[in-house]
């Protein structure tokens, strides 16, 4: 986000959010937390949580998810293999660029700290960062890691992957350098030609510039539905925008040495649009 701004400017105005000093901003929980806030705190986004019941067990909003999340049952755990490179994904509703990590804890250490999580941090096979279609398939795209060669990165010495899907800015004021989205005619949404709209190249161009008609026969062609195609809006594109067409897919190293038994995998996005940092866990086996 607001890339063309100079750094530290009267418009950068993004530099104080979490993607700017990636891992360095505390968190309530590392395995995120019911509605993303407290009940009673009165700032921090439109939040919207309704008490649910999980296993006769009820969770209210504010609930830490390293203290209430039950554990998955024994035959819906993924085994892993040390020195094996698994191939993990997540997806979003909402872009707030940013960048991510995994890292894992012992599930004895359960509830894990933020810090616990910061012990063992998972490296990325840089070759096969990917698109995940919502059918499973995968398209292969470069990616942008970020290590202390970049900047300072916390766990110091380990690699964060960057949201390669470029958001689609239209109302962005105060940013450096704001884009004219709005198209007239078909396809409404942020193509190569108009560069105006995102501040990196979208991660698949020879898809955002296929017209309309063209785009349902390239989905079903590669074994997706035609209702995948993106909605013909600005803000959604084919690999950009509020994008929900499939998931951001990397292989993860797990390292040779790591003691085989239970543990938690912690995911977590630091935002660069906004000032939140989003996270989830599951339970997984390390196999020798």
């Amino acid at each position: 986000m607001n890339m063309h701004a100079e750094p530290f400017g009267k418009d950068d105005s993004y530099q104080y959010n979490p993607w700017r000093a990636p891992g360095q901003a505390p968190v309530i929980d590392p395995c995120g937390q019911a509605g993303g806030k407290y009940k009673q705190t009165p700032v921090g986004g439109d939040s919207v949580f309704v008490s649910v019941k999980v296993d006769g067990k009820a969770y209210a909003m504010g609930a830490l998810g390293s203290q209430v999340l039950p554990e998955t049952p024994a035959e819906d755990v993924t085994t892993w293999q040390v020195g094996t490179t698994p191939r993990v994904a997540w997806g979003m509703r909402y872009n707030h660029g940013g960048g991510y990590q995994y890292r894992l804890c012992p599930a004895e250490k359960m509830p894990c700290s933020e810090e616990d999580f910061q012990q063992i941090p998972l490296d990325f096979v840089r070759s096969s960062h990917a698109i995940m279609w919502n059918n499973g398939s995968l398209y292969p795209i470069k990616g942008m890691f970020v290590d202390d060669s970049v900047c300072t990165v916390q766990p110091k010495g380990s690699t964060w992957a960057r949201n390669p899907i470029p958001r689609i800015h239209t109302d962005n004021v105060g940013m450096a350098y704001v884009g004219n989205c709005m198209g007239t005619t078909p396809p409404e949404y942020c193509s190569p030609n108009k560069n105006d709209c995102q501040q990196f190249p979208t991660p698949c161009p020879d898809l955002e510039g296929v017209a309309a008609g063209q785009m349902g026969n390239w989905y079903k062609s590669n074994g997706l539905n035609e209702s995948d195609v993106p909605d013909r809006n600005t803000h959604e594109g084919a690999c950009s925008g509020d994008w929900t067409l499939g998931m951001i897919s990397d292989e993860v190293v797990i390292p040779s040495t790591l003691k085989p038994g239970k543990y938690v995998m912690s995911w977590r996005w630091d935002a660069e649009e906004t000032a939140q940092i989003w996270s989830n866990c599951a339970d997984v086996n390390i196999a020798a």
